[in-house]
């Protein structure tokens, strides 16, 4: 009886410390003078893909699970709506929200709306568009900008990041309160010139936001090029604001993928002077000053989500505490 009893508890013990030492996939631990401390994670960067090469005549196969990875050279011909990569892109999730954009030549970014905290888009499948009981991709993007996609804005026109002789896509941070994707795009092409330039996009947990860093690698900005954003026009009207130093431009209303309530937002320094420009798709704004590197913000809230925004007026507090406490 005394081995049986001894047996027993050391099971026990062995299963109590098993129980403290797994974490679960959303969290991660750390130890406190012996003491194990599960601290949940709230934003994830995801990379996924399928685990063979890109196959143009093939863009639709799907062979197995997606594989999570560290850092992906874009083939060259990689094709609008391939099932090769999850979301056709990388995305950036919280507890209020995700995004994603294009890895092909579109990189134009997108929303997907949440109506849960938890972390889900590694586990959602292709049927993204009809609303879950996660949420939903929530905005038609097109050939516009989509929410605060980056372009260039040189002689009366917009270009996107597209035409280049490489894209190489990395996370470089996938924490718990804060993960970061850089884009590396080598040889950018717009017009007559080229240069590299960096794009740095990064989520915090409990925010509504995601940031942009552009920065031109070894000099600034061929003469005539500025910087620019913006949001697509399902509405026709647009809100321009000022507070504590900061830009943004907002709309509210019923613009969603499934035409319901939502709005968006870009916020920026005023250093950057931005500034208005007429195009079909968008409503875009230009950096005027900003020759190497620009950083800017952009939002979203849907009338489903956590955020709990009804109005506009409502949805502009929200982009107004989205402003850098720094700016």
């Amino acid at each position: 009886m005394k081995n049986k009893i001894s047996t027993y508890s050391y099971l026990m013990i062995v299963l109590c410390i098993c129980s403290l030492c797994i974490s679960c996939k959303q969290a991660s631990s750390s130890a406190y003078n012996g003491v194990v401390i599960t601290k949940e994670k709230k934003t994830q960067a995801l990379l996924l893909t399928q685990d063979m090469a890109f196959d143009p005549d093939n863009k639709d196969r799907v062979v197995g699970d997606y594989v999570q990875q560290q850092k992906v050279e874009i083939p060259s011909k990689l094709t609008p709506q391939n099932k090769w990569m999850m979301f056709e892109g990388p995305v950036l999730e919280n507890e209020l929200v995700a995004y994603r954009y294009y890895a092909d030549s579109r990189h134009r970014f997108d929303i997907y709306g949440k109506t849960v905290s938890d972390l889900v888009m590694d586990t959602v499948s292709w049927d993204y568009h009809n609303i879950m009981d996660w949420g939903s991709d929530i905005l038609k993007v097109g050939n516009s900008l989509g929410l605060g996609s980056p372009a260039i804005w040189h002689k009366d026109s917009l270009y996107t990041l597209s035409d280049c002789t490489s894209k190489v896509i990395e996370i470089v941070e996938n924490g718990n309160d804060r993960s970061m994707i850089r884009t590396s795009f080598s040889g950018l092409s717009i017009d007559e010139h080229t240069f590299d330039l960096v794009q740095d996009w990064s989520i915090e947990s409990g925010q509504p936001w995601s940031e942009i860093t552009l920065k031109v690698i070894g000099g600034s900005l061929p003469k005539g090029m500025k910087f620019a954003t913006g949001i697509v026009k399902h509405l026709p009207e647009i809100i321009q604001g000022e507070s504590s130093g900061a830009f943004y431009a907002l709309n509210w209303g019923k613009q969603s993928f499934h035409n319901e309530n939502m709005g968006m937002a870009i916020v920026a320094s005023k250093s950057y002077a931005p500034t208005h420009v007429n195009d079909d798709l968008s409503h875009t704004f230009i950096f005027d000053k900003a020759e190497t590197q620009v950083s800017y913000r952009f939002l979203s809230a849907w009338e489903r989500d956590a955020n709990k925004v009804h109005n506009s007026s409502e949805f502009e507090m929200l982009v107004e505490a989205s402003i850098p406490a720094d700016n």
